[in-house]
């Protein structure tokens, strides 16, 4: 398929198509976006309008079905990344869904196995793995640079200002949950991907009754590192995770291209940026660098046949752990929500 167009479809009109995946599929030339796919008729139209060429407006992902298509990116509400990535896998298509992959593991088992009958690319959309940053740390702890691994503390959370178009991020049967689901399985795919597999944990969130905006993991990995990852769509926290090992600590952004690396022992330490040895551009990475980034990924992997980078089976591990997490949750009190007691001997 070298040299030639793929031709793609994109189902979902909502803030992250228009805010992140149509602008940076604009910047290419080595694709062609032929539909736009949302039952909000007027919004992919107006979508449409500001692209090049003139993709085909529908309201049903099966009006695909005789579409000259090579592949498509599924931004659909979360309930809906299911039933429309297999179809699309058993017509054929190649497909990179965005996170969460699916809101149950059966459901991710059947993607999975979707992609393998129809020998296609199933890829997950998971930026973070294209930051930089993140991945000089992936390659610091495997060499060595910092020893054993021995804590890691992750702070994630920002008042939650996303662009929405519509509500389904807040009810649970479209969305599955709230923070853990939404930021949570970003946080999850990392320490996975950095620190290897997970023992055990304890969850904790303030679900009382919709889906949660706060909570926190407290986990024990397979090396025996533990830690903790608090999320919050209510407060704005650092947003970043430190990592700490027996001869150095790594404090890296979560979403931003930064790094702080100390040695034990030294009087100094290292800030700076994460980039590519002998890249001519520099260590920004805004969001739309990591979703082409995403885009050169997924489009790679379908000219070749290589694995994406991440695979069906590697997102289907963090929607395990989240499952996990709702099924055992345990109420987390927060100092906003304790009722102090009254001494009532001092009435």
């Amino acid at each position: 398929m070298s040299g030639v167009k793929i031709k793609l479809a994109v189902l979902g009109c909502g803030a992250v198509a228009e805010h992140r995946h149509l602008p940076a599929l604009a910047q290419r030339d080595d694709c062609e976006v032929v539909a736009l796919v949302d039952n909000n008729h007027d919004r992919a139209k107006r979508l449409a309008s500001r692209m090049a060429g003139a993709p085909m407006i529908l309201s049903d992902y099966r009006d695909l079905q005789d579409f000259d298509l090579t592949a498509a990116i599924v931004a659909l509400p979360n309930h809906l990344h299911a039933p429309a990535t297999i179809w699309l896998l058993e017509a054929g298509r190649h497909v990179l869904v965005e996170k969460p992959m699916a809101l149950t593991v059966a459901d991710c088992d059947a993607m999975v196995r979707a992609a393998e009958i129809g020998k296609v690319i199933l890829a997950v959309g998971m930026t973070r793995r294209f930051v930089n940053a993140g991945r000089f740390v992936r390659w610091a702890i495997e060499a060595g640079l910092l020893g054993r691994v021995l804590s890691f503390d992750v702070r994630d959370g920002y008042v939650f200002n996303w662009p929405l178009a519509s509500d389904f991020f807040f009810r649970k049967e479209t969305a599955g949950g709230g923070v853990l689901i939404d930021a949570g399985v970003h946080t999850l795919e990392q320490i996975l991907w950095w620190l290897g597999d997970i023992e055990s944990l304890e969850y904790y969130d303030d679900n009382a009754g919709g889906v949660e905006s706060d909570c926190e993991i407290h986990i024990v990995l397979k090396s025996g590192a533990q830690g903790i990852i608090e999320l919050s769509r209510t407060r704005n926290l650092r947003n970043t995770a430190i990592i700490r090992g027996e001869r150095a600590e790594i404090e890296v952004g979560l979403i931003n291209n930064t790094l702080r690396l100390t040695f034990t022992g030294s009087p100094y330490d290292v800030v700076g940026e994460g980039r590519v040895l002998h890249s001519v551009t520099d260590g920004r990475q805004s969001q739309i660098d990591q979703i082409r980034a995403e885009h050169d990924d997924f489009f790679e992997a379908i000219r070749t046949r290589r694995a994406p980078e991440v695979s069906g089976q590697a997102a289907m591990r963090c929607i395990e752990w989240i499952q996990r997490c709702y099924a055992e949750r345990r109420e987390l009190r927060l100092p906003w929500t304790i009722v102090p007691t009254i001494d009532r001997a001092l009435q």
